[in-house]
């Protein structure tokens, strides 16, 4: 009896590229390290891969390879595997944002809310080799986050133009002393909040100013009564005629909280910083630096 052919052919399972292991992945992170060497009389700052391949042809002169020979293949297979993730990750970027960009039409046209696509496709950004990166909110929790902060920017953009009636426009922000009624901050609160935003909802400097020349048409009672309805839609109402600290005193503020955050960012990448707990101590630090 004759067997039918290609009857009993399966399809091939694709198969999928193995990720790094760990050693493959110290192997990568130490092959890529600075080192300083003297070489020649003179200081070289080189990877550690290439004072291995140095070394590797030093000892081949020698006649023996053997164990340097495993190190280098090692190397090269770890970064053989770091490509192929790479390059996967390149397209599923490419598909990821052509998915988002179908929804976001789709959005517009049934007249929906565009903030409910996310992540947005202008905020994903495809780096060719390298992978993806998304510059912006992932979820509805993130967006409320950004949102917030944005609400937060033209709020300081409104006391500002608060403190300029109140103040003058004369008045040299940076030479007020710490003994000083204060105000003037304000201005430099919603640039603060500005830069930390995702570039597609940050305000260039240009679209300040005009937020800031369109204010300045309301009246010294306006102004006054905008500023204190916004403040204590935030949960945090102010007396009629608050300003902003002296500009000196919070540039000081600001500095000690994004030094302290900036530590805190880099403890935690380096592995010092592990739980909730860790975290919360060390933000009970930075408060009491800025009381002090």
């Amino acid at each position: 009896m004759a067997v039918k052919r290609n009857k009993s052919r399966k399809a091939t399972p694709k198969l999928t590229q193995p990720g790094l292991t760990p050693l493959q992945k110290s192997l990568l992170d130490e092959a890529g390290r600075k080192v300083t060497i003297t070489s020649e009389g003179r200081q070289q700052e080189l990877s550690i891969e290439q004072v291995v391949t140095r070394k590797l042809l030093q000892v081949a002169a020698n006649g023996s390879v053997h164990a340097l020979s495993n190190a280098v293949n090692e190397i090269i297979l770890a970064q053989r595997i770091k490509q192929q993730t790479m390059e996967a990750d390149v397209e599923f970027g490419h598909r990821l944002k052509a998915h988002q960009e179908r929804l976001l039409d789709k959005a517009r046209k049934e007249g929906l809310d565009l903030n409910t696509v996310l992540p947005h496709p202008d905020d994903i950004e495809v780096i060719l080799g390298v992978g993806y990166k998304v510059h912006g909110p992932w979820d509805e929790a993130e967006l409320k986050i950004v949102l917030a902060n944005c609400a937060r920017r033209d709020l300081y953009i409104l006391q500002a133009a608060l403190e300029e009636r109140v103040l003058g426009p004369e008045v040299d922000l940076e030479t007020q002393t710490d003994g000083s009624a204060g105000g003037g901050s304000a201005l430099l609160l919603a640039q603060f909040f500005n830069q930390g935003l995702p570039e597609r909802f940050a305000k260039s400097n240009l679209q300040l100013t005009l937020d800031l020349f369109k204010l300045r048409r309301l009246t010294k009672r306006e102004l006054l009564k905008s500023a204190r309805t916004a403040w204590a839609s935030f949960g945090s109402p102010k007396p009629r005629g608050w300003v902003t600290p002296t500009f000196n005193e919070t540039r000081a503020y600001l500095e000690v909280a994004t030094d302290g955050c900036a530590e805190l960012l880099q403890d935690a990448f380096e592995g010092k910083v592990r739980s909730d707990r860790d975290v919360a101590n060390r933000m009970q630090i930075l408060l009491r630096r800025l009381r002090e």
